[in-house]
């Protein structure tokens, strides 16, 4: 029969991560345009604070994950993947504006040397 106090004391003890999903939008404008453009994705973000707090913020309807760890390195290698996700995001939508910004610009030069 299984000690559900041991349990319970084990699960006291895990390391918790809460993560959740969120759209975030990159704005950027052209060379020559007024107008603001935008890029929008979907990301997973780590909520640093307890789940009370994640509740007062976004309310009882905002999806969340919680997940336990029973060592902190297997919850600080979780948290260093999901950050780097981010930051993979975060370098293709910045190549991507990079790439809009420079066919955004008249181009007047050789694009080689034939001599």
């Amino acid at each position: 029969m299984p000690n559900d106090e041991v349990t319970s004391q084990k699960e006291e003890n895990a390391y918790e991560v809460i993560t959740y999903a969120d759209d975030v939008a990159f704005n950027y404008t052209l060379p020559g345009e007024e107008e603001e453009q935008t890029i929008e994705h979907e990301l997973t973000l780590v909520w640093e604070d307890t789940l009370e707090k994640f509740i007062e913020a976004y309310g009882t309807d905002k999806p969340y994950s919680v997940r336990s760890f029973r060592r902190e390195k297997d919850q600080k290698f979780f948290i260093d993947r999901i950050e780097g996700e981010t930051e993979d995001l975060i370098d293709e939508v910045q190549e991507e504006i990079a790439n809009k910004m420079k066919f955004g610009f008249e181009f007047s030069g050789q694009l080689h040397n034939d001599d």
